[in-house]
């Protein structure tokens, strides 16, 4: 941004714009303050015969700051924009006007004037801890990484540098440069209950809950009130399939939340486990927390309908009612649980529209002919994407997103549906693909997957390494069909060159764009493996035979008990703690081998 670029600054429309949404969570960073510019320090740095012209300047900057100090963004703002006009050439004024826009929620706004205090002023430390933050808030880590970098390269003691440049090589995946970083950072300041804090949440997502716990506790040993050491041994306590001992740290961090967003992942992660643990009614209603749009993760909607909040059926009846996906597609299809419940709840002379995936219309039409089935669509809005019903909404009396109707009607594991499946495949579709799969062999017909698309360094924790399948995969009496869409390449040369087993090909299918087909595909087969994703969802809830993988217990879909009562034809298999994959896969190979024999 050049300086006149930053002249054009309109003021009100970014004091009147919504707060930019944030898109990374920035775990354990440290926040910035509104006492973060040395106001003196920069009139230190002018040639003296400067500084009596900048006295007004750091007047104002100081003003400014202690206006936001007090709560006054706005206020703040205009001060800090009245010093910038009298000196947008000063390190001093790009800084505090851009403080003040991060103050205000104006992320990419704030990142250029920190840009340009940076370009005027490239040795001042305190400018790339800000820099570094906003893009890590805006999810753009090797630009954070850099940023930080050079921050630590400046104030190599300080200890906000060394945490959030952990942070951000943590996020990035790159745990040993981010252990050895807080390791130094530990070693010269040992009572600092924030750096033990750290590096637990690193150790924790590298896949390591069990030693993360001891930085956790000691934590909270120097510091018994800190909130997110609190959220944190949550985390671990539902990482370890003890969700019931997660509720009180969560209970004790929301006391001491450091900002909005914070508070908001803590609530919903209070949620998740409250579902964990059994506690299904209270969950749901906790689960409300998912749509607070201080979540980095939340869906956003835009709808201007009335919102259903799930509480009362009987307001549905004889209404129009549009029910909205939302989250990921794997949650889409486990959602529509409830389509037959909404339908029985509008009545005939209601109507119930369903915005889903636009890949899964084929499916859902045909699942549920008398509902009217459309798709929505997600527009960016302030950097984060927006969900948008075209069409669907005219004329609806209320909309839900697709969880919500879980407050009325699954309440308990005895409301859950007996039925095997609550989606059709198109039979034609379903037979012609049986035929193909019978040509693979005369054995058991199994498909499996093993990994999610999205498959970034925290949430890889939750899928085995595909080296662990070599016992399930070896089983004999078994052929084996890959359902895994994205790149495998390389695991299905493992698979034949390692294990001597070979994952036969389907053909006439994109395994992630045609859901229809993947839907027939899947349920044709005797038995399908895998993690929880979209592909073993719609084979499951078009009927068919699914073994789940799961990481740990304490999944949430499994509502406390040991299988998904969504699917009841399904089984699951998880190990003691997190990530026990020998014994999983251990399990699943004897169980397989079983089936195989009998079927033989």
């Amino acid at each position: 941004m050049t300086m006149q670029e930053a002249s054009a600054l309109d003021l009100d429309a970014e004091i009147s714009a919504e707060a930019e949404i944030e898109k990374n969570e920035t775990r354990d960073a440290v926040p910035l303050s509104a006492q973060a510019v040395r106001v003196d320090a920069h009139i230190e740095k002018m040639p003296a015969d400067r500084r009596r012209v900048f006295q007004k300047v750091a007047a104002l900057a100081k003003r400014a700051m202690k206006t936001a100090a007090e709560g006054d963004n706005v206020a703040a703002a205009r001060l800090a924009h009245k010093a910038y006009l009298l000196a947008p050439d000063m390190a001093l004024t790009n800084h505090v006007l851009g403080l003040m826009l991060y103050n205000l929620g104006r992320l990419s706004r704030a990142l250029d004037f920190f840009e340009t205090a940076w370009k005027i002023d490239p040795n001042d430390a305190e400018i790339y801890q800000k820099m570094g933050l906003v893009a890590w808030k805006l999810n753009m880590l090797d630009a954070a990484e850099r940023f930080y970098r050079l921050q630590y390269q400046l104030a190599p003691t300080a200890v906000d540098a060394a945490i959030n440049l952990g942070g951000v090589l943590r996020d990035a995946g790159k745990f040993e440069e981010a252990i050895e970083i807080l390791r130094t950072a530990i070693y010269a300041h040992q009572e600092n209950y924030e750096l033990w804090n750290s590096m637990g949440t690193v150790i924790n997502d590298s896949g390591d809950p069990v030693q993360a716990r001891t930085f956790y506790e000691e934590a909270l040993r120097l510091k018994p009130t800190y909130g997110r050491a609190h959220n944190n041994m949550a985390n671990i306590h539902e990482l370890l399939g003890e969700p019931e001992l997660a509720i009180p740290h969560f209970d004790a961090a929301l006391k001491d939340p450091a900002d909005a967003m914070e508070e908001a992942t803590m609530q919903h992660g209070r949620s998740m486990v409250m579902l964990a643990a059994g506690r299904i009614e209270e969950g749901w209603a906790a689960n409300e927390s998912r749509l607070n749009p201080n979540r980095a993760q939340a869906t956003l909607f835009t709808l201007k309908t009335p919102m259903w909040d799930g509480t009362d059926p009987e307001q549905l009846r004889s209404k129009t009612l549009l029910f909205v996906g939302e989250q990921g597609l794997g949650d889409e299809i486990l959602f529509m649980n409830t389509v037959k419940d909404l339908l029985g709840a509008v009545g005939p002379d209601g109507e119930l529209r369903i915005a889903c995936e636009y890949r899964l219309m084929p499916l859902v039409r045909r699942s549920f002919p008398t509902a009217v089935v459309g798709h929505h669509m997600s527009a960016n809005v302030e950097g984060r994407d927006v969900r948008v019903v075209p069409k669907l909404e005219e004329g609806a009396d209320f909309w839900t997103p697709m969880a919500t109707p879980l407050r009325a009607f699954r309440n308990n594991l005895e409301a859950f549906p007996s039925e095997e499946g609550f989606l059709t495949p198109d039979p034609e579709t379903q037979a012609a693909f049986r035929k193909q799969i019978d040509g693979f062999g005369a054995g058991l017909k199994v498909g499996v997957l093993w990994k999610s698309l999205n498959m970034n360094a925290r949430r890889s924790r939750f899928f085995s390494a595909f080296d662990a399948w070599e016992g399930v995969l070896k089983t004999p009496g078994v052929d084996f069909i890959n359902l895994q869409y994205g790149q495998v390449e390389d695991e299905l040369a493992l698979a034949k060159e390692r294990f001597g087993v070979t994952l036969h090909q389907p053909s006439d299918i994109d395994l992630k764009m045609d859901l229809d087909k993947v839907a027939a595909y899947a349920s044709a087969c005797d038995l399908v493996i895998g993690p929880m994703n979209a592909t073993s969802n719609l084979a499951a809830a078009c009927g068919g035979k699914v073994w789940f993988i799961h990481a740990r217990s304490s999944t949430w879909t499994l509502l406390g008990s040991d299988r998904q009562h969504w699917y009841p034809q399904t089984r699951s298999y998880f190990g003691s703690g997190f990530q026990d994959w020998e014994n999983t896969m251990a399990r699943v190979a004897s169980d397989l081998a079983d089936q195989a024999s009998r079927q033989a």
